[in-house]
């Protein structure tokens, strides 16, 4: 099942619905919000590789999600200010779905507004 051809994301109380506008690449796809002062971008992307080094001959699915927001300068600034925030699952490929399912749920969990407030004041 694929993600539909709009995803919304909420910021600061405010729904923004991007479009999907390439999924031309192989497990791959972007969504986009442009507007006269900002925009918004979204990545999705999959892939897979061996693990070489630690398990030999096990294959490592990976799924990264990008989110990013640009804020185009108005002058006299000429530097945009660039928001970025992503996040990387990786499991087994013989690794039970549901398992993985909840595993990352309850990561995403940890993410609530303090937590990511402690963050982004350096604290760990």
């Amino acid at each position: 099942m694929a993600f539909p051809d709009t995803v919304t994301i909420t910021v600061n109380a405010v729904a923004k619905v991007l479009t999907r506008v390439n999924s031309g690449q192989d497990y791959a796809s972007e969504y986009r919000l442009r507007g006269t002062l900002d925009e918004y971008k979204l990545r999705i992307r999959h892939s897979t590789y061996n693990d070489k080094a630690i398990r030999p001959g096990l294959v490592i699915n990976r799924h990264n999600v990008e989110f990013t927001h640009t804020v185009f300068p108005v002058a006299p600034s000429t530097t945009p200010t660039i928001r970025k925030t992503y996040v990387v699952a990786e499991e087994s490929s013989n690794d039970d779905v549901n398992a993985v399912q909840k595993f990352d749920e309850g990561f995403m969990a940890f993410f609530s507004a303090a937590n990511i407030t402690k963050l982004l004041n350096y604290e760990s």
